[in-house]
């Protein structure tokens, strides 16, 4: 095919196939690969019909992704501790950057796909995510369009947290409020402050992977996270002039970067609502800090 006919699909549905890939996957880096391949085979093999050729690159897309968690089902399930999605930070001159606006990509919705197989997964991102119509869905994904309609059906009832979260509009200034708030309570040594703003049944989930220390299962209630917060703001005190805290988009609203020495060691997300913390995502795994480094 020729090159600047796949250079202007690239730039075209680059950031659809993007999207796509980094919910089913999880991971940005693998979603960047995915994307890479699938524009590298058609460069080498060239397409029949140019008319279909958008829901034949999600096709190829969304086959990779099923291919690839498939595989990967296994290493979840001998994760060291909690598994957490690898965090997207994009700068605004980022062409990928408009995908940030879209709340399907919070931390906490991102957890909740892993609740569900890969084709349930594929079907609810195509349908609830992306809005196609069910014969392209049952199309990309090699199921006829009563059956996409019953997983569907099934997932609405399994997981009803996740259509709701799905549906809901994020409060992104709020929630820049709290994060600021938490950060100054951490970098004016005020992390008292930090018990008025965390839920009362606020959870703390850390990702080490086992390459970093971290808490090896999620933590719930007030005085528990804040008592490891407090024991994080001590040695985040003890090296101070090495550490500090830096606003970030992760995942479309403001988290923290957990910098030591100029290097970004962990990234730091929240669920906020009602004026609370609900949740914190903490990621130190270095193997998912290394998109968030890079870009």
């Amino acid at each position: 095919m020729d090159n600047e006919l796949i250079s202007q699909l690239y730039k075209e549905y680059k950031s659809l196939l993007f999207s796509i890939a980094y919910r089913m996957t999880g991971s940005a880096s693998d979603a960047e690969d995915i994307v890479q391949d699938v524009f590298a085979q058609i460069g080498k093999t060239g397409v029949n019909h140019m008319d279909n050729i958008k829901a034949l690159l999600c096709k190829m897309v969304t086959n990779r992704c099923l291919d690839l968690l498939k595989s990967s089902r296994k290493k979840r399930e001998l994760y060291t501790g909690t598994w957490l999605p690898e965090p997207l930070a994009l700068h605004e001159n980022d062409p990928l950057f408009t995908i940030l606006n879209d709340t399907s990509i919070s931390l906490a919705i991102m957890i909740l796909f892993e609740e569900l197989n890969p084709i349930e997964r594929a079907i609810f991102i195509l349908r609830e995510v992306f809005e196609y119509e069910y014969p392209t869905i049952a199309a990309i994904v090699d199921k006829s369009e009563i059956n996409c309609r019953k997983i569907l059906s099934r997932i609405k009832k399994k997981l009803p947290e996740l259509v709701r979260k799905n549906g809901i509009v994020t409060d992104k200034l709020e929630i820049k409020n709290i994060v600021t708030v938490f950060m100054s309570a951490f970098q004016q040594g005020k992390v008292n402050e930090l018990v008025h703003i965390l839920k009362e049944d606020v959870v703390y989930y850390a990702d080490g992977g086992g390459k970093a220390t971290a808490a090896l299962h999620p933590i719930y209630g007030r005085e528990k996270v804040f008592h490891l917060l407090s024991a994080l703001f001590r040695k985040f005190e003890n090296n101070e002039e090495n550490y500090k805290l830096e606003l970030m988009n992760i995942n479309g609203t403001t988290g923290l970067a957990l910098i030591f020495e100029n290097k970004i060691q962990a990234v730091i997300g929240f669920e906020v609502g009602h004026g609370q913390i609900e949740a914190i995502y903490y990621m130190v795994n270095p193997e998912k800090l290394r998109y968030v480094a890079e870009n």
